[in-house]
């Protein structure tokens, strides 16, 4: 969570202004957020012009006083409802609104007093370092991924790649020619998904699981990849992602391996 602005004092009144950047800020918020405190950001309401059919969608300021909250993990976004407090043409002071928060737009909050848990949150929230150990983790078997971003307090599934493979009937050429070119595609879109959903100036480690041998070459073909592209970025996170295999029985366990995010390339 980015701090953008403060003003107040311990157990006194007081705003702050805050700018949510990963998944796990819209939790500290949403755990921040209580009853009775006033929250202001920019939005979006329908509004009927009079004596029109036709509603147009308005974007406003307001400020409401919380009444509830509701945090959408899937959706990366939460929800505040309340009265509200702002003097304006298209809403009455009173009337109910429901601001949504999401990633990267600011908002304000108010509280009639700060107490040391309120406190306490944001700064674990603003703290930079905090916030940057994140983690992402690939689960996957021929023909099913599963894209994972882990914080602090939140698991966040990114993205879900799913393919048919055939199987190898026998030894003939064809079959063998065909499985190679599903298991080729599929890693493909994995790695697109990967390199779309993965911020690397963020993402300290990556792990890569999967039963036999797959991980090994998912892992080869990114690098080949990153080779073919002259792309740094998957090829310095790759080379020193961890790769496992889920133990039998016994309880299931990845090693991580951390990589400077401003390493040079490899």
């Amino acid at each position: 969570m980015k701090l953008v602005g403060k003003s107040l004092a311990r157990d006194g009144p007081g705003s702050v202004k805050l700018l949510p950047e990963v998944d796990d800020d819209l939790w500290d918020a949403y755990n921040l957020i209580a009853a009775g405190d006033a929250v202001e950001a920019v939005t979006v309401r329908k509004i009927t012009r009079s004596g029109g059919r036709d509603a147009e969608r308005i974007k406003l300021t307001l400020e409401v006083a919380v009444e509830s909250t509701d945090y959408d993990k899937d959706g990366s976004v939460l929800r505040v409802r309340g009265k509200n407090l702002t003097k304006n043409e298209h809403v009455q002071i009173g009337q109910y609104h429901t601001l949504e928060i999401e990633l990267r737009r600011p908002f304000v909050l108010r509280k009639e007093a700060w107490d040391w848990p309120a406190l306490d949150t944001i700064r674990k929230s603003c703290d930079e370092t905090a916030a940057n150990a994140d983690l992402a983790v690939l689960l996957m078997q021929e023909g099913l991924a599963h894209l994972f971003l882990v914080g602090r307090s939140v698991t966040a599934t990114r993205a879900r790649v799913e393919a048919p493979i055939p199987r190898k009937h026998g030894s003939s050429s064809g079959a063998v020619a065909a499985y190679d070119t599903a298991l080729k595609d599929f890693f493909q879109r994995v790695l697109a998904a990967f390199v779309h959903h993965v911020d690397f100036e963020l993402v300290q480690c990556v792990v890569i699981a999967s039963p036999g041998f797959t991980k090994d070459q998912f892992r080869d073909h990114m690098l080949l990849e990153a080779a073919r592209r002259g792309s740094c970025e998957p090829s310095r996170s790759t080379r020193r992602a961890s790769c496992s295999r889920p133990r039998p029985r016994a309880t299931r366990t990845a090693s991580r391996t951390s990589w400077p995010p401003r390493a040079s390339c490899r």
